[in-house]
């Protein structure tokens, strides 16, 4: 099944609203600091009750243009769910040709006390800049005296002097937004392409108005005829040129709320992106900065930072050819050099395709980034003559780049061209198998990067269905306890996400975590391949339980999958705009085999049921059968696409509607 995602140009289209107008920073009204609940989301914890931004080429003599954007937020707090709203946090990003600034922060928190607004001033203590990263800074704004039913009012404004680069223009939050004022103000040098993304529709409008600036330069003289030397002198000159203006005026956009089985949110918000395509310049040529992702990676590649690393292994050497003269077999060469690293270096948790200390640095340390630990066993592979590249890839939280830009890329993997296929390979987890991505990793497609300047696409998906598989043998009681003994299996990222939530815990600590076991009694616990990433997860138990079977008169009844029952549907939206990402395709298999009690019969049970789901994306069978005082009873669920499609969503929720009514419905037992 192949699933399509649109990028949409922007609309050229517009309306005014005089509400802008009355808006001033650090006026309120006594409606909004008065204001209970949001007028059209009740339910809201907080809203952006105005936005205002601007952005704008500024020119100076000798250092050319550089931009400024100014950002005006009005916030109101209508629950104490809501008072995470009362700190900003304002990412500033530098690179090698440049570095943006905030300066000019204010704000101000109104509240109504005894019938009138009372001000309260952002103080310096209220700012917090952090470092990062190399390329990051941070910079937190935390508003003074704010409790539920505050307004406030935040405005700063942030330099940049890379001309070619714009944040994304955000008009969508997790919180209903009111009125949105958007102006990008761009000289004729500079051609941008202009994207919309997210489902909700925003109108821009697109105009062309006249500019005229004033610079400085210097000329050189001579003060009289036959002198020696000369003078320089200082020179006003006006240059004039169009502007093109983009516009934005919209009111009432709803909130984006991030539910269940959603990959990243970011990627369904609306937004205005600008990318730039070109420049031409007075008395320039005209230059090209559109790429295709071919010429992305090998820009990348080239980079002293990522390329260069997957050449070095001198640091290495001594260490790796242990594990080559021990290791003849090229499968299990493989499999031993990615062990070695997984367990010789620990990640930083850092994202980024280019190394931050270098990759015999972090050797040395055992410890580095992604790029670090990646472009490393990289390089180990081809030293051991394995054919192995590095591979870009966007994050999940990065997002689905809509255009080749290298900030498309935040994180690299190492993968083994085996034929058409690919082996990929991720160290930064000490439990994760060969062939496996972490889910944050497995976002479409990478691009794989030869030393040759070539490229190829590389699947980030799941490469075979996760697996459970549920055994379960139960003696039914007539005072309605029930005991047993049960066996889990696990495969694949079910198996990693078991290990990553428990390899650090001993099996009495993991047994203490797991709500599967909560409110029944455990004996014999044992887990197997806890460590052992390579193999499937086992573990098995005894139990009983006196909850779990309701008694009423000389009737027993209970769930057919007992404490393993879906009891509750996961999607309880009534529509839904954007996919369900449930990671990886999986498949669970639960068998139980109860003993009735003497005495009872099967008064009744639940019928079989198969149900599937468009396309064959999914299937649920439910079945019980009956031989002698045996109940033998068999539910099986398959999703097999990681990434569905929302026009499948009412599909879906009946779906699983129809498991958890299946699963609940009752197995009645009656005295004979």
């Amino acid at each position: 099944m192949k699933l399509f995602f649109s990028i949409t140009l922007a609309f050229i289209s517009f309306s005014i609203n005089a509400q802008s107008s009355a808006v001033k920073f650090g006026k309120v009204s006594m409606e909004q600091v008065a204001q209970k609940l949001h007028a059209i989301d009740s339910d809201s914890e907080a809203a952006i009750l105005y936005k205002k931004e601007r952005l704008f080429y500024n020119y100076s003599s000798g250092k050319g243009f550089n931009t400024t954007r100014e950002v005006h937020l009005r916030i109101k707090i209508y629950n104490k769910a809501g008072l995470d709203w009362a700190t900003k946090v304002v990412s500033l990003y530098t690179s090698n040709s440049g570095e943006q600034k905030i300066y000019n922060i204010k704000g101000f928190t109104y509240n109504l006390v005894n019938g009138k607004i009372e001000e309260s001033k952002l103080k310096k203590e209220g700012i917090f800049l952090e470092n990062v990263s190399k390329y990051r800074n941070s910079v937190s704004i935390t508003m003074p005296n704010v409790k539920v039913g505050s307004v406030m009012d935040i405005r700063y404004d942030i330099s940049s002097d890379m001309v070619g680069y714009m944040d994304d223009f955000t008009l969508q939050y997790g919180i209903p937004l009111d009125y949105v004022e958007l102006s990008v103000e761009v000289p004729e040098y500079f051609n941008f392409k202009r994207f919309t993304k997210g489902f909700y529709p925003i109108s821009l409008k697109e105009s062309q108005k006249n500019r005229k600036i004033n610079y400085n330069y210097k000329t050189k003289r001579d003060d009289s005829f036959g002198s020696v030397g000369s003078k320089s002198t200082n020179q006003l000159a006006e240059l004039e040129f169009f502007e093109k203006h983009y516009e934005i005026n919209a009111e009432n956009i709803p909130a984006l709320k991030e539910v269940d089985y959603t990959n990243n949110i970011e990627n369904y918000r609306s937004a205005i992106v600008f990318e730039l395509e070109s420049t031409k310049f007075p008395n320039a040529g005209f230059k090209i900065y559109s790429k295709s992702w071919e010429d992305v990676a090998n820009t990348i590649y080239k980079y002293d930072d990522f390329g260069e690393q997957v050449s070095k292994n001198r640091f290495y050497r001594n260490d790796l050819d242990v594990l080559i003269a021990e290791n003849k077999d090229a499968k299990l060469l493989i499999s031993e050099i990615y062990k070695y690293v997984q367990n010789r270096m620990s990640w930083n948790d850092y994202y980024g395709v280019g190394c931050s200390v270098g990759v015999k640095k972090a050797y040395e340390e055992k410890r580095g980034n992604v790029a670090e630990i990646n472009l490393m066993l990289t390089s180990m592979l081809r030293y051991a003559g394995i054919k192995a590249n590095p591979v870009l890839v966007s994050t999940k939280s990065n997002g689905i780049p809509i255009f080749p830009t290298t900030s498309g890329f935040n994180y690299v993997i190492a993968a083994i061209e085996n034929g058409e296929d690919f082996i990929v390979l991720d160290a930064t987890e000490k439990m994760l198998a060969v062939n496996e991505l972490p889910s944050r990793a497995m976002n479409w497609m990478g691009r794989l990067v030869r030393e040759d300047g070539t490229s190829k696409e590389v699947s980030l998906a799941a490469k075979s269905i996760s697996n459970k598989f549920v055994f379960m043998q139960a003696n039914i009681k007539e005072d309605g306890l029930i005991e047993g003994e049960m066996k889990i299996r696990l495969s694949n990222h079910l198996a990693f996400e078991h290990r990553m939530d428990n390899h650090d815990k001993t099996e009495e600590e993991i047994f203490n975590n797991s709500s599967l076991y909560q409110n029944i009694e455990v004996d014999d616990f044992e887990l197997k391949n806890g460590k052992a990433p390579d193999q499937p997860l086992e573990y098995s138990l005894s139990f009983i339980n006196d909850e779990q079977i309701e008694v009423i008169d000389d009737k027993l009844y209970f769930n057919p999958l007992l404490f393993l029952s879906l009891n509750e549907n996961p999607f309880k939206l009534d529509s839904r705009e954007y996919p369900i990402d449930f990671n990886y395709p999986s498949s669970s298999k639960v068998s139980i085999t109860y003993t009735i009690p003497d005495g009872y019969k099967v008064e009744s049970l639940p019928e079989k049921i198969t149900i599937g789901l468009p396309d064959k994306i999914g299937t649920f069978n439910f079945a019980i059968k009956q031989n002698g005082n045996l109940l033998q009873v068999v539910s099986t669920t398959k999703i097999q696409e990681a990434l569905i499609p929302a026009f499948y969503y009412e599909s879906l929720k009946e779906f699983y509607n129809q498991m958890v009514l299946k699963q609940t419905e009752k197995i009645v037992l009656s005295r004979v």
